[in-house]
């Protein structure tokens, strides 16, 4: 059975998804200021770039390569540059074709906290939906027949063992990681913004270079070489302090 307390706690992450986008856009509405435009091109080239395109990309991969899990330093390598070369490629053709009056510290801003907002919002929808209903069925006892058939035996068995051994404090972490993620996701779109300014496309291959080296330790959790979310969650919070730092100091290098 799962507990109603880890049940309740499932919905913490995608309520706090929301808020988090939502409160982002106030604080820097006060801040900074906010665009309208930029915010809504950010999060629909984070749907089109990472959700469309590179799913692509990852399913002809891993139908290539269905034993990926048991080589994590070739699959965090392949997952980091993938992600690196799609967000930040993405990020400049964004910036540079459909974004040429707004390339100020305001419009990157605004397309980060689109871009890393609805990145919180779709993650948290697409894992934790799916979580709460398997619990559901787990709890009324028909996890299997509403599977059966749609899932191999095997990987159903996982699948419910998974759901069984997550706590509340798993889902309460994934609330913080995605604090973590979206400032992240802001200091990368100021970065190739700068990269823009200034001309210099050597700052998105930086970029790419720095989302790739910051996702490739996140492989080894997932394909369970990491056991402990802890140590996931202290290094994900030391790369949003760098984060935070490099945001502050971008004020003063775009203009």
């Amino acid at each position: 059975m799962v507990s109603n307390a880890t049940i309740i706690s499932m919905f913490v992450p995608i309520v706090f998804s929301f808020l988090l986008f939502a409160g982002l856009i106030l604080f820097y509405k006060k801040k900074t200021g906010i665009y309208v435009k930029p915010l809504i091109i950010g999060s629909i080239g984070f749907i089109v770039f990472t959700q469309i395109l590179e799913k692509v990309l990852h399913v002809i991969v891993i139908t290539s390569f269905p034993n990926y899990a048991d080589h994590p330093w070739l699959f965090g390598l392949y997952g980091g540059m993938a992600a690196g070369v799609f967000e930040e490629i993405g990020r400049f053709i964004l910036f540079t074709w459909l974004l040429k009056k707004y390339l100020d510290y305001k419009g990157g801003i605004s397309f980060g906290i689109g871009w890393g907002g609805i990145e919180g919002v779709l993650l948290m929808l697409m894992i934790f939906v799916p979580n709460i209903l398997f619990a559901f069925f787990i709890n009324a006892g028909t996890f299997e027949s509403e599977l059966a058939g749609q899932i191999p035996a095997d990987q159903l068995a996982t699948l419910k063992e998974t759901v069984l051994s997550q706590g509340v404090s798993f889902y309460l972490l994934a609330s913080v990681e995605r604090l973590f993620a979206v400032f992240l996701q802001i200091a990368l779109s100021l970065l190739v913004l700068l990269a823009v300014v200034k001309k210099k496309f050597s700052y998105v291959i930086y970029a790419i270079l720095i989302h790739a080296m910051i996702d490739y330790p996140l492989a080894f959790y997932q394909t369970g070489h990491i056991k402990s979310l802890w140590v996931i969650e202290l290094y994900l919070a030391i790369i949003c302090a760098f984060s935070f730092i490099f945001i502050k100091k971008a004020k003063r290098m775009i203009h």
